[in-house]
């Protein structure tokens, strides 16, 4: 029996390693990984808090539960319950395992779930804003609400498993003493034993929970802020005169409750704990019914008067929120007097125009430029640049590894030969080949780059499409890049990496369930392995708890490629505020950089004002860095992220209204302009712009994010709101207001006016025959002074599944002047070297006049030689019949 009692703690202790195996092997891991990044503090932030909260936790509960079951075994009715505890230390040390075995579980569950809530609490950073009903700063709401709320589930979770657990003690132990003494179970007997085994400890935990439905209904008080119960979101006239009314009611009587239940215990009545409970059960039920009489009797009649103040906090609030209360607003008078000077002086904007469209532009980067099938371009980012002293913007994008392409896809291609990526491309977004493709100023392997950016060392180890693992510095040399006949190779000679020792290979055997880490005789004790290779999953991993851009971009710096990814701090526990896509509140608080070679990450507080991020950097000491740290030439690359102007412009579509009658009214609502990407294809939301141009009263170009508003189910233009981010200007947003009694063309009605133009239209029906198809590009608005200038590119598809979209034409509108050009600069010439602002007689006399018939046979004959080339992939002559066909377009024109 001793020796059967030796071997159980060893053999638990067993079980338990085999149990947690895994995580220990991953726990290791992340260690070791951690502590490669310099951000193993942060890690053990996490470790220490749990540990730290599981101590005092696991005492409150091993105690509680211990004096609680004692209590059960110190009764009147023993027979009942003696189960030999008293007799010999068998049962004793039987409930002692069982005790210390649910105690520390329980402890390591809700350490390991309210840790994170708790640390919060502690670190709480004030917002400096106080919520209109209960005056507390919103800090409250976001970093102490919640732990109140988890506390109290929590707390009442485990009184009503007390009370359960004590109905199964006492019919298991009843039924065990049936049996034993040969007596029947009588089930009449039932309500006199519980009270005789646990009425006293069941009549405490009564009033505890009582106790708790009060500190409850508190909670609940405070909660009134997020009701969406009225016409906006947030407390509303009946919340705050009826519901809010009868909740505090509620917390006096119950806990008036509680305290007559714990003093009738004392006495040894257990009435009043049954009234008690009625008296409850009577309040919640009565607030409902008061609730829906006053909201039904005396607010829907008078709504709008009697919710105009909680409408005005609704208002308020959710611009805070959203970052939408600071936006500058101002009236755009649409005159449509630009002269030939203003052209001139507007050069730079105008120079910046972008022709070129993001999908075709991938599209083609993914036919042309990847060199070899392995590689691939997830997507095109656009930017700002000084090429060879000039204020540029391009298109730009880094060209990585597809291991799922590699052919054959073995072990040690995948993991130890194709290990990274190769240099980028970039183009000018102003400018097309003859041919109507992007001009790259930046090509091929190696790099061929005709700016005074350098890219020395154009390797990328660290990407978007970077999904699996890889070892460096093995027996085995690293493919580079390809070279005619060849292959380049490489060594790695970065820092990133855990060396390859053989404990370190039989981890990660273990970890990644491969063998190869063992059996490889490639694999050197220098070796080194680099994990968590995706920018975003690098982030996640080290910072989970910040939300992360969709589009992360790329920056050449330093003669390397580095990543930027915008980073949020997201809650919605923000009172007031409308709820959009989940969260009501939301801050661009963070850049993280990432080095594509070394993996560096770093992440640089960019919004000092935000409460949630300081909170953060409290609780992750040394997470953080200042902006300033980051270098001045990354930092010029900033941009305004494209996810936060998107939620921005949804919620400023509403909350532009800051007058309450007329939100309630709904009477001004905008929504982001639809436009139409192919001639006769569905409308959808328009993509926000990133736009190089000179902003009224300003002097100097910037780049901008820029969206256009409709009124609601309307497609004429109301407003232009933009975000700008070159230099001090960084953050700032500016909402122009259109004049409301004028028809000002949104990209939608641009793309109907191009339809309806009769020139235009019988081109574009020219070239979208069977075999090639029209479509459109980026639409453009582009302010100049008082002015409006609209840019569409138009491409032609032809057919063929490897077909590449052209940039053919431009057509340029401005007043009431459409023209189609073959480039921007002649497309102005057109415009402003007429006389007067109608379209241009030119085209009025072309309306009238017939077709050469020769011509569009002839103009056949070369659109079929072009598709015939296209087929057999001779691209040279492709091009050469496209530029014929538009050389007799031109002259049908």
């Amino acid at each position: 029996m001793k020796n059967k009692k030796a071997l159980f703690i060893p053999l638990f202790i067993i079980i338990l390693f085999i149990a947690f195996f895994n995580k220990i092997i991953n726990f290791i891991i992340n260690i070791k990984w951690f502590k490669e990044v310099n951000y193993l503090a942060v890690y053990f932030t996490k470790m220490r808090a749990i540990i730290i909260l599981m101590i005092p936790i696991f005492i409150i509960f091993f105690i509680s539960i211990w004096m609680y079951y004692k209590s059960l075994i110190i009764n009147k009715n023993k027979s009942v319950v003696d189960i030999g505890l008293n007799k010999n230390n068998y049962g004793k040390k039987l409930f002692f395992i069982f005790n210390f075995i649910v105690s520390i579980f329980l402890a390591y569950i809700f350490s390991s779930s309210y840790w994170y809530r708790i640390l919060q609490f502690n670190n709480s950073v004030d917002f400096n804003v106080k919520d209109p009903i209960f005056f507390k700063d919103v800090s409250f709401y976001i970093f102490k609400l919640p732990l109140f709320e988890s506390l109290y589930k929590v707390i009442i979770s485990l009184l009503l498993f007390l009370v359960i657990t004590t109905f199964i003690a006492y019919f298991i132990l009843e039924a065990k003493y049936k049996i034993q003494s040969k007596k029947d179970i009588n089930l009449k007997n039932i309500n006199h034993g519980i009270k005789s085994f646990a009425g006293k400890q069941l009549a405490i935990v009564s009033g505890l929970i009582i106790l708790f439905i009060s500190f409850g209904h508190l909670i609940k008080i405070w909660n009134l802020v997020y009701s969406s119960n009225g016409v906006s979101f947030g407390a509303s006239y009946t919340d705050v005169h009826a519901t809010l009314l009868f909740y505090k009611i509620i917390v006096v009587i119950t806990l008036i409750s509680s305290i007559v239940t714990l003093l009738s215990i004392v006495k040894g009545k257990f009435k009043p704990v049954s009234i008690c409970i009625g008296i409850t059960i009577f309040l919640i039920v009565s607030q409902n019914i008061a609730s829906f009489l006053v909201q039904n009797f005396i607010v829907k009649s008078n709504e709008k008067t009697l919710e105009q103040p909680y409408i005005k906090n609704n208002i308020d609030l959710t611009r805070k929120a959203f970052a939408l209360d600071d936006i500058e607003i101002r009236d755009f008078d649409i005159k449509n007097d630009l002269q030939k000077q203003d052209i001139t002086d507007n050069k730079a904007s105008i120079d910046n125009i972008r022709i070129n469209s993001f999908k075709p532009t991938l599209e083609f980067y993914n036919q042309v430029q990847i060199i070899r099938y392995y590689y691939t371009f997830n997507d095109i980012d656009i930017d700002r640049y000084n090429i060879n002293g000039k204020y540029n913007q391009v298109f730009l994008a880094a060209r990585e590894i597809d291991t799922d392409a590699l052919n054959p896809n073995t072990w040690q291609n995948r993991h130890l030969i194709y290990t990274h990526g190769f240099g980028a491309v970039m183009n000018k977004v102003n400018s097309v080949t003859s041919e109507g493709q992007p001009d790259f100023v930046i090509k091929d392997i190696p790099p061929y780059n005709k700016t005074n950016i350098k890219l020395a060392n154009p390797r990328i180890y660290f990407g978007e499409k970077t999904n699996d693992y890889v070892i460096v510095n093995t027996k085995i040399n690293e493919f580079d890049y390809p070279k005619e006949d060849s292959n380049k190779t490489n060594k790695y000679n970065g820092h990133a990496g855990i060396k390859m020792s053989f404990i370190n290979r039989l981890l990660f055997a273990i970890n990644k369930k491969d063998i190869n880490f063992l059996l490889s005789k490639d694999i050197k004790k220098d070796s080194k392995i680099i994990i968590n290779r995706n920018i975003v999953e690098r982030a996640k991993k080290i910072a989970p708890f910040l939300t992360y851009d969709s589009d992360p971009y790329m920056v050449i710096y330093n003669g390397k490629i580095y990543w930027i990814i915008d980073a949020y701090t997201t809650t919605n526990r923000y009172p007031y505020s409308e709820p959009y896509d989940s969260i009501n509140y939301i801050r661009n608080s963070a850049k993280v950089v990432i080095d594509s070679v070394d993996g560096d990450i770093n992440f640089y507080i960019t919004d000092k004002k935000d409460p949630i991020v300081n909170n953060y950097a409290k609780i992750f000491k040394g997470l953080f860095k200042e902006e300033k740290d980051a270098p001045k030439e990354i930092r010029e690359h900033f941009r305004y992220p494209k996810d936060l102007f998107s939620i921005q412009s949804k919620v400023l579509g509403k909350y532009h209204v800051k007058d309450p009658g007329v939100f309630y009214n709904g009477e001004d609502l905008w929504e982001v302009s639809k436009d139409q990407k192919h001639v006769e294809g569905e409308t959808n939301t328009n993509d926000a712009p990133y736009i190089i141009m000179k902003l009224p009263d300003q002097n100097k170009e910037e780049m901008v994010l820029l969206n256009y508003f409709n009124v609601m189910k309307k497609d004429n233009m109301i407003a232009l709101f933009g975000a700008r981010m070159d230099g001090e200007q960084y953050g700032k947003k500016i909402l122009y207001k259109l004049p409301s009694d004028k028809t000002v063309y949104s990209p939608y009605l641009f793309k109907q006016k191009i339809n309806q133009d009769t020139n235009i239209s019988k081109e574009l029906s020219l070239w979208n025959r069977e075999g090639s198809k029209v479509q459109y590009g980026d639409t453009i608005i582009l302010p100049i002074k008082n002015s409006l200038l609209y840019i569409e590119p138009l491409y032609l598809r032809a057919s063929g599944k490897n077909s590449i979209p052209e940039m053919k034409r431009v057509i340029l509108s401005y007043n009431d002047k459409l023209v189609l050009s073959s480039s921007i600069q002649e497309g102005i010439k057109e415009i402003f070297n007429s006389k007067d602002n109608k379209i241009n007689d030119k085209n009025e006399k072309d309306s009238t006049k017939t077709i050469d018939d020769s011509k569009l046979k002839k103009a056949q004959e070369y659109y079929n030689k072009a598709i015939e080339a296209q087929k057999n992939g001779d691209w040279t002559k492709y091009g050469e019949n496209i530029n014929e066909l538009g050389n007799i377009l031109n002259s049908i024109k």
